[in-house]
């Protein structure tokens, strides 16, 4: 199934600049749920947060937050309940809050260690997680901190034996809310209950993916566990029972996707409402697929697969370059791209009777009307043969 690109946008980013990541400022209603999004919001190599319209690309008045931080990384939503807070943070070592009302910073909170990598947050609990950056070859100091938002003088919680290296992923499941998930290039994933204030105590999970982790996270509401690795791997994993008799079901390990997907790179699990896509894109052909994932009952308690058939196709992509992340908003039916092109994308699917532009109108116009000549040609040419073969050019010049 195709979508067609509809809008695009630089966002006035100065030339040669990366897109990172974007996402909705809306409130959502739990973790793939949002309302209709008024704004979108998105963070590049210029440093800059700049947020915007998703029915026009425009950015909204004020919408440029300048040097975010040195070296910005991460965004998160703040998740507060009115949704007017953006979480930035980068390789300074600090983590910003932001009003996106006023662009001022509601709260600041520096790091122990620079290189910040990765980061979670849920205001209502007034917690707020962040990963670090291993800046060697090798194994390395690569701590989880965790703050109490009333209180940010220093860490209420610092993990710094379980990773070896860049923490890549934090993730909190909504409905386990002290279970925080961490994914990184050493190939591990852990579960921390960060309940237990002692870091051998709160590790309630290792997981070893084999390959460095670029994304992992929970299957929403689920308490499965996917995971993403650099090398275009991908598996998902159960949450360990607390049960000591209870076995834990075999992983369910895919291997390198390339070749199954069709792609040349993996960007992301992506959600569109509650049902889970692998997003994948292919330079060569300048196109990205969101191909589905489901889980068959058959398949025993691991039972996950990829449905290529319903897959979506995003034709042009982002030309060559590499498409750095994926929103869907499914209030609009619309689905937004952001890559190192430096350019936002808005796309829908082509059978939703979309408006287009007067280019692509005309064009489509003038393909019409060649296919319609063409058509009435042949129709002529057949009744010439017909004429003929009755006994000549009764008609002629016709």
């Amino acid at each position: 199934m195709a979508m067609i690109q509809t809008l695009s946008s630089g966002l006035g980013l100065p030339p040669n600049s990366y897109i990172y990541k974007l996402i909705s400022t809306s409130p959502r209603h739990d973790p793939y749920s949002y309302s209709q999004t008024d704004q979108l919001a998105a963070i590049s190599s210029d440093d800059s947060l700049r947020i915007f319209d998703p029915a026009t690309l425009n950015i909204v008045p004020n919408g440029i937050i300048n040097a975010v931080n040195e070296s910005v990384t991460c965004l998160e939503r703040a998740d507060d309940p009115a949704s007017n807070l953006i979480a930035t943070a980068g390789r300074d070592g600090y983590i910003h809050i932001w009003d996106k009302r006023t662009q001022q910073k509601a709260l600041r909170i520096e790091s122990p260690y620079k290189l910040i990598s990765a980061l979670t947050c849920n205001t209502p609990r007034n917690f707020l997680a962040a990963g670090i950056e291993n800046p060697e070859d090798g194994p390395g100091v690569c701590p989880v901190y965790i703050w109490d938002q009333r209180n940010i003088s220093a860490p209420q919680l610092s993990f710094t034996e379980s990773h070896t290296d860049t923490i890549t992923n934090l993730k909190l499941h909504p409905d386990l809310p002290t279970l925080l998930l961490s994914g990184s290039t050493d190939g591990l994933i852990n579960i921390f209950d960060t309940s237990k204030p002692d870091e051998d105590d709160a590790l309630y999970q290792v997981i070893n993916h084999r390959s460095a982790v670029a994304h992992a996270g929970f299957v929403y509401p689920s308490t499965d566990i996917y995971a993403l690795g650099t090398d275009e791997t991908m598996s998902f994993y159960a949450l360990q029972s607390q049960s000591e008799d209870e076995e834990e079901p075999a992983p369910r390990v895919f291997g390198d996707v390339r070749e199954g997907l069709g792609c040349e790179y993996v960007v992301k699990m992506h959600w569109i409402g509650d049902e889970a896509f692998i997003a994948a894109g292919k330079h060569s052909s300048s196109t990205l697929s969101l191909n589905p994932v489901t889980k068959r009952a058959e398949g025993g308690p691991l039972g996950y697969e990829y449905d290529l058939g319903r897959a979506a196709t995003l034709e042009g992509a982002h030309g060559e370059e590499v498409v750095r992340d994926v929103f869907t908003d499914v209030h609009a039916h619309t689905t937004y791209t952001c890559g190192e092109d430096g350019y936002v994308r808005a796309w829908k699917f082509s059978e939703e009777g979309m408006d287009v532009d007067e280019e692509m109108e005309g064009e489509q116009k003038k393909i019409t009307e060649k296919k319609e000549s063409s058509k009435k040609e042949k129709r002529k040419e057949k009744k010439d043969k017909k004429r003929k073969s009755e006994g000549g050019d009764r008609f002629k010049p016709y």
